[in-house]
């Protein structure tokens, strides 16, 4: 199985960035209907979010009426995250929930994107077949063809990274595709060469231009990545290489994060994840400027990160902590600290972006929204 790491963070970190803000009222699915027997919005706990505007977004996890690990909850929010109500419940495992496996058989999910009030997609972090929506979430249908590791869409089309069989690295037959939002005819843009036999991906879109793939190590902080950008919609692509690892200093990238004006954020680590920093570009990834270092985290490691500039830089301890930059990487501040200790069963990757600017949110711990109206300088808690 490949392992894989699709964290939300591109363009920001939000899906919907096109600016599609399609009404319940011209929506395809009409009324939401009920939540299904036995679900619970209170207790619920969060592995991935997905915004098509400031105020209407989806939230995959598990809440108590959803028991076992043969079921994921979707919830949807159309006012910012004030009140939830559950929208479907999948019957696939949520692979986040389930540190100890997913049963064989069953259909693995962590990570959701939707591309406007009414298309979908929902697919596992470690790759596998996905699935896809035409009416809000109501209902799903698993599509045909290659496996996805990531989906990103925005500006009317879907991209995502697809293999067609498992057993990544050894080598992977890795594809960068296009296709319109929910159809499944996928183009294909990009064929990285087989020297990139590397188990996890990510994926970013900024504006319509701008696409950032980046394929890390196997496992985080142990080999060196490689990144390929393209800056005209996919037509042609360039390698960037490792912007961690280019002086040789023992840094490696573990995550990316895109803003506008060509901005992406490299996040850097050592083999002992005992250090950690920022490389900057703001030239779309052409160059990157020193490395910046982090604080050390008070527990656990960085792994999540988004930006809204090259100066605003976010970045979390999953469950644990946010800091935050607003010169660069060269100081940071303590945003968000959480007393609540997780537990063996707390998902381990939940979301962190910025859906515009001033709005952004992370899921820390996974029961409970921190949300952002002003650009990071102050941050509410909300339970799901």
């Amino acid at each position: 199985m490949v392992l894989t790491a699709a964290l939300a963070l591109a363009g920001c970190g939000a899906a919907g960035t096109a600016g599609v803000q399609q009404s319940h009222a011209a929506s395809k699915r009409g009324a939401v209907e009920a939540p299904y027997p036995g679900s619970s919005v209170a207790g619920f706990q969060a592995v991935d979010l997905t915004w098509v505007s400031d105020q209407q977004g989806w939230a995959l996890g598990t809440a108590p009426g959803c028991a076992g690990q043969r079921c994921a909850t979707i919830l949807e929010t159309t006012d910012g995250g004030v009140q939830w109500t559950t929208v479907a419940d999948l019957h696939d495992c949520l692979l986040e929930a389930a540190p100890v496996g997913c049963p064989a058989g069953v259909p693995q999910v962590s990570q959701i994107r939707f591309a406007n009030a009414d298309d979908g997609y929902a697919f596992a972090s470690d790759g596998g077949p996905y699935s896809v929506t035409e009416n809000g979430g109501l209902s799903w249908q698993v599509a045909s063809g290659r496996e996805a590791s990531v989906i990103k869409v925005g500006f009317g089309t879907a991209i995502r990274i697809s293999f067609s069989h498992g057993g990544c690295p050894g080598p992977c037959d890795w594809s960068i595709d296009r296709a319109t939002v929910a159809q499944n005819s996928w183009q294909t843009l990009y064929t990285p060469p087989s020297s990139f036999n590397h188990g996890r991906v990510v994926l970013l879109r900024q504006g319509p231009e701008d696409i950032y793939a980046a394929f890390l190590g196997a496992e985080p902080a142990k080999s060196v990545a490689q990144l390929v950008v393209s800056t005209n919609g996919g037509s042609t692509w360039q390698n960037r290489g490792d912007p961690c690892a280019a002086d040789e200093t023992g840094f490696v990238s573990t995550d990316f994060a895109a803003a506008p004006d060509g901005v992406l954020v490299a996040l850097c680590a050592a083999s002992s994840f005992q250090k950690s920093a920022v490389a900057i570009s703001t030239d779309s990834g052409a160059e990157f400027g020193p490395l910046e270092s982090m604080p050390p985290p008070s527990s656990g490691s960085y792994s999540e990160i988004a930006a809204t500039s090259a100066e605003s830089i976010f970045a979390a301890v999953p469950s644990r902590e946010l800091v935050e930059s607003q010169t660069g990487g060269r100081q940071w501040r303590v945003a968000i600290k959480v007393n609540q200790r997780p537990s063996a069963a707390t998902p381990q990757t939940t979301f962190l972006g910025f859906e515009d600017p001033l709005v952004g949110r992370w899921v820390g711990p996974p029961d409970t929204l921190w949300s952002t109206t002003n650009g990071g300088l102050t941050w509410t808690a909300r339970s799901f």
